[in-house]
């Protein structure tokens, strides 16, 4: 095939066969021969002259045959699916844009079209006027080689034929206007001034409107050209992308080929609609507050999209801010998925922590699910086995792991090998943070991919999710659709707290829990409008009063302090020695180990075989229960007792061959909460143990050293940094430990007392540069004026040579994904004094 589907040159072999007569006439009718006969058609003139003799002598014959094009591509609709459908509704929609013109110009032009010729004394003109050729051949060229867009999530219908066809519909009308203008039956009929301005707009203008009109006709029997059709139009909101399964469940789909496998996959994904939009675990038997299912609770967020290209910035909120905000995401994702392109670049989702980025991704799994077109695979990327794995080896590792072994890539794709899978990969900046890389080359590779997909065993649309702050470091290729989820607005707010009072009515009726009211929840602003802040102030609300809150960091503060309360009242035989204080601060410091143990790990999960080894390297500040003799099982106990409880969700194993469980956090917000929290605690403690210790005493920072000094709280999007501010506020005597650590660091040779715990293993320059980065960004965090570098830098130290020296040590052995943060904090802070 030559060219692409949306030019007219590939479509008509697409729709009537390389080889047949029907495309050896439209050629003739055309003209495309003059087009690769080049310079001897010039110096001949006889190819390019027999070419615009048929063209003019044979006009309603083109016109016929332009519509027996679409008529086939109608034809091949009703049964192509997959790759195959893809490519007949590009090459149908290709033959209907250029059918429409040229009948158009007949209709507009009237009798004299049909008048229109080549004489004798016009034949004698073109064969020695280059000009006539030229223009000639940049009528065919228009024609037969022009790209054709198809509407779809970049532009529906309306939109499409505004910005794409009614321009060329002009070029087009011009180009023929001027050829013609040398004709002598042109002449004759309307002389030779040159106002052809008016003609050719109410040629373009007869066009679009005859466009519009067929394309209509084949809408209401091609599901793809009226999802495109409607694109656009006002709906009402709809809630778990319902609109998706509605539009989608249309579509030409296959019952024939092994259905199990498909059948498998289908039924893993539509069963998360049951579940309740989070799990409350072993907390559901302390309280009786009930969440909505995914179905019923998932309420769609309103969007912001653009595409890639040289002006584009992702990560940068005001650019967003100039995009216009849509509301219709279940008809924009179904726009996306009835196009070619989706399986020829990424659709990249963004959004800030609590956004709903995975949750998204599983409902449009679970409503794709719902038809035959395609088969939808979704790979949250934290539960890859081997992070710096292929695409292909992630997608298929995954795969096969949460079907427990019963479906593998090559045999998916035997199953579909007439549909269009989709794979929704979850979580570029989790990837991120699992190998340390920025990853500017893995949008690109989904590429990659899903060329050598398409060339293979057909197409497959690929979605990546991730956190909006890393969108820069992921190169994203040009012309990807990028969408950004917005917050809720108030009316969504009202939405949500309707399912949710629809969920506990009974519990509301007995008086067990309390009715959520939506104003009280508006009252704590942006905090309730970020999908996930708004359920956990929901979760409390039920049970009590809201108190005021200024943060995000007051909210999750709230809600450790509930989470703790309600364990405390639980039995626990490991900790009946303890204090309800004593049991608190430990409960707080085993979750803040989870918290650093991910971090320090570069992973959004932990073992509970690591989480013993960080609990017996740093024991909790209480008193150990008096031993009872060796039991070979107790080195588990206290991980086992942290974990399976509110903030914790018990996930598959994601290192192959590992025994015992793994566990991560319902929210990553919370670990970075959690660091945060630790982080001031201690270094408020340190604060103190200064001011009151006398000169002869030794104060040391080893414990800060150990658990700040394998990876940077800037990085991967963490909101670390901003808990940290909002904890920490003005506190001088924290700013003034954080400048003391950052002075005495070069004189640190060991890892202290603290050396059992390692979770990285790193080499002692690379532990010393992220200690110090770290202690930077805190202390910048904090400042409201700039920080004069000399309260940075060694005592005796030449300023001047010690900074640069500080900075080379950071970009020495930091890995980029750490580094380029790092840089952009502290230029966005802006608090370092010049010299």
């Amino acid at each position: 095939m030559a060219g692409s589907q949306y030019t007219l040159e590939a479509a008509r072999e697409i729709l009537a066969g390389k080889q047949s007569s029907a495309v050896k006439v439209l050629d003739r009718l055309l003209g495309v021969g003059i087009l690769a006969a080049g310079p001897v058609g010039v110096a001949t003139g006889q190819p390019w002259l027999l070419a615009a003799w048929g063209w003019m002598d044979q006009k309603n014959e083109l016109v016929a045959r332009l519509h027996e094009l679409v008529a086939k591509g109608h034809g091949k609709l009703r049964n192509a699916t997959g790759g195959r459908r893809y490519e007949v509704l590009a090459a149908t929609h290709t033959a209907l844009v250029v059918g429409s013109f040229f009948a158009s110009l007949r209709e507009v032009i009237g009798p004299t079209y049909a008048e229109l010729g080549l004489t004798e004394r016009d034949i004698e003109r073109m064969a020695v006027e280059e000009s006539s050729l030229t223009r000639f051949s940049g009528i065919v060229r228009a024609v037969s080689q022009s790209t054709l867009p198809l509407p779809g999530a970049d532009g529906g219908f309306e939109q499409n034929l505004a910005q794409r066809i009614h321009p060329y519909y002009q070029d087009l009308a011009a180009e023929c206007l001027r050829y013609f203008r040398g004709l002598e039956a042109w002449v004759r009929r309307f002389g030779e001034h040159d106002g052809l301005r008016p003609l050719w707009t109410e040629i373009a203008a007869h066009a679009a409107h005859r466009y519009r009109a067929e394309y209509l006709a084949l809408a209401s029997d091609v599901p793809e050209f009226g999802i495109w059709a409607q694109f656009g139009e006002h709906h009402a909101e709809q809630s778990a992308l319902r609109r998706l399964e509605e539009l989608v469940g249309g579509l030409v789909s296959i019952t024939r080929g092994p259905a199990a496998v498909r059948a498998a996959i289908a039924g893993i994904n539509r069963s998360i609609l049951d579940r309740d939009i989070v799990e409350l675990d072993e907390t559901a038997r302390l309280t009786a507050v009930r969440v909505p299912t995914v179905a019923d609770g998932y309420v769609e967020p309103h969007f912001r999209w653009a595409t890639s290209g040289s002006g584009a910035r992702p990560a940068d909120e005001g650019w967003w801010k100039g995009q216009k905000r849509e509301t219709d995401l279940g008809h924009f994702l179904a726009a996306h998925f009835a196009s070619p392109e989706a399986a020829c670049r990424p659709l990249v989702i963004l959004g800030h922590p609590g956004a709903g980025k995975s949750l998204f991704a599983k409902v449009c799994a679970a409503r794709l699910a719902a038809t035959d077109a395609f088969v939808t695979v979704r790979v949250p990327l934290r539960d890859v086995p081997d992070p710096s794995a292929s695409v292909y080896r992630q997608i298929a590792d995954v795969l096969q792991e949460s079907t427990h072994g019963k479906v593998e890539w090559a045999g998916l794709c035997e199953a579909s090998k007439q549909l269009v899978r989709v794979v929704l990969i979850d979580g570029l900046d989790e990837l991120m943070q699992a190998t340390g890389a920025t990853e500017s080359q893995y949008l690109r590779n989904v590429v990659d991919f899903q060329r050598t997909e398409a060339a293979s065993t057909g197409p497959v649309a690929v979605v990546v999710t991730s956190r909006t702050v890393v969108a820069d470091l992921a190169t994203i290729p040009p012309g990807c659709i990028i969408v950004k989820l917005e917050e809720f607005t108030d009316e969504q707010i009202d939405t949500w707290v309707d399912r949710w009072s629809a969920a506990n009515a009974t519990a509301v009726a007995s008086g067990e829990v309390k009715r959520v009211e939506a104003a009280s929840l508006r009252e704590y602003g942006d905090l309730a409008r970020q999908p996930l802040l708004l359920l956990l102030l929901a979760i409390v609300a039920a049970e009590r009063e809201l108190p005021s809150s200024e943060t995000s960091a007051d909210l999750y503060r709230l809600l450790l302090d509930d989470f703790i309360r309600r364990e405390l009242v639980r039995p626990d035989r490991g900790s009946d020695h303890l204090t309800y204080a004593e049991r608190r601060i430990s409960e707080l410091w085993k979750l803040g180990l989870v918290a650093f143990g991910m971090l320090n790990r570069g992973q959004q999960h932990l073992h509970e075989q690591d989480l013993a080894a960080d609990l017996a390297a740093l024991p909790p500040p209480t008193p150990p229960m008096e031993s009872r003799g060796r039991d070979v099982g107790r080195n588990l106990e206290p991980a086992r007792r942290v974990v399976g409880r509110f903030f914790f969700v018990h996930t598959a194993e994601a290192e192959a061959g590992a025994g015992g469980r793994s566990y991560e956090f319902l929210h990553a917000t919370f670990g970075d909460y959690l660091i945060a929290h630790h982080t001031v605690e201690l270094l408020r403690d340190a604060a103190a143990v200064r001011r009151l210790r006398t000169t002869s005493q030794q104060w040391d920072d080893d414990l800060l050293f150990a658990l700040l000094s394998h990876a940077l709280l800037v990085a991967f999007g963490s909101r670390a940094i901003q808990f940290f501010g909002e904890l920490v506020g003005n506190d001088e005597e924290v700013a003034a430990v954080l400048e003391h650590i950052t002075v005495l660091a070069h004189e640190r040779w060991g890892k202290g007392r603290c050396a059992a715990y390692d979770p990285s293993a790193l080499s002692a320059a690379s532990r010393l540069a992220a200690y110090t980065a770290n202690a930077v960004s805190l202390r910048l965090s904090m400042a409201t004026i700039p920080v004069p570098l000399h309260r940075l830098c060694p005592k005796g130290a030449n300023l001047h040579e010690w900074w640069p020296r500080q900075v080379r040590l950071w970009t020495a052995v930091l890995p980029m994904a750490q580094w380029g943060p790092l840089v952009s904090s502290i230029r966005r802070e802006g608090q370092l004094a010049q010299f």
